[in-house]
């Protein structure tokens, strides 16, 4: 029996990782095409030591590796690739709209010439919404515009997804994650607030926080992540669901999480709030449950206490 073939955007990546990891487990053929521009190739070594798997470190839009995409003729696609850092979009927007807009549909438009199933798309469910009106908010609760080229990218590729899968055979699950944590996300990114803050708490240094810290988002482990991943393979429906907790967590009761979990108690200290930083985030992943059976799974608690045993380590 011939062997799942899956392409995987943004492989070597934090979330992208960790869904190599799976599909290797469930016996998936894999290309994975990462510019390794915030990925890791550690992040996948064992690809390297695996004869159905393979690496391009590419460009998605790549000449080169839309070519080999049409030749691997994936049964599944999933896109994660793309410029993640909100400051990087508002002060390079040209660079934004290429990496999450101008790429993604050359991706799309090969796709559709392959055999491919489904397509895959990790949205943003902390950006897309603006400033909520509902909390949490539901998959059609769009409140303001997002307040960075960031945002806007990833609601107007969502557009484009259902416009142009509409009208072919590929499915589609547009999955608008909260703020994924867990281990192998870069301590010493933008992104990864858990990882930066549990990093900095560990070298004995003061975890920085911008505004009062009343702040509040939706935090989701990388393991429920990638479970909602798979549970959309077994669904025949297209999908626009967040993914997330439900729960809000304000930034201050995050470090008392982690400083539990270090067992330490740190010193905070507090700079001038963030320009366009959202006061509340949390989404109603209700629907989620209902169309493809998933929910959260990992507490807070016990996903820092992974997140701190993996840095140590």
């Amino acid at each position: 029996m011939s062997k799942i073939k899956s392409l995987i955007t943004g492989g070597a990546g934090f979330i992208g990782s960790h869904l190599v990891e799976k599909l290797l487990k469930e016996n998936h053929e894999l290309l994975v095409v990462d510019n390794l521009f915030t990925g890791n190739k550690s992040n996948i070594s064992e690809i390297n030591n695996i004869n159905t798997a393979e690496f391009l470190e590419k460009e998605v839009g790549d000449n080169d590796s839309l070519s080999r995409i049409l030749n691997f003729n994936p049964d599944y696609c999933f896109h994660l690739a793309a410029q993640s850092s909100v400051t990087v979009s508002v002060d390079s927007p040209l660079l934004d709209e290429d990496y999450n807009i101008n790429q993604p549909l050359k991706l799309i438009e090969v796709i559709k010439e392959t055999d491919c199933k489904r397509f895959f798309f990790s949205s943003s469910g902390g950006t897309i919404y603006g400033e909520p009106v509902n909390i949490p908010t539901k998959e059609n609760d769009f409140g303001s515009e997002p307040a960075s080229p960031y945002g806007k990218s990833k609601k107007k590729l969502n557009e484009h997804i259902v416009s142009i899968f509409e009208e072919s055979d590929v499915n589609y699950s547009i999955l608008n994650l909260a703020n994924v944590y867990g281990p192998r996300q870069d301590p010493h990114g933008e992104a990864g607030v858990i990882s930066i803050f549990v990093n900095r708490i560990l070298d004995g240094k003061s975890p920085i926080v911008y505004g009062t810290g009343e702040q509040t988002r939706d935090f989701i482990f990388v393991g429920d992540v990638i479970a909602a991943f798979m549970k959309c393979m077994l669904s025949e429906d297209n999908h626009i669901l967040n993914i997330g907790s439900g729960i809000e967590t304000s930034v201050l009761n995050l470090i008392s999480f982690i400083d539990s979990a270090c067992g330490t108690k740190s010193e905070t200290q507090f700079m001038p709030k963030r320009e366009g930083e959202l006061l509340r985030s949390a989404l109603d992943c209700s629907l989620a449950k209902e169309k493809i059976s998933w929910e959260a799974k990992v507490s807070l608690e016990d996903g820092i206490h992974e997140v701190v045993s993996w840095i140590k380590n």
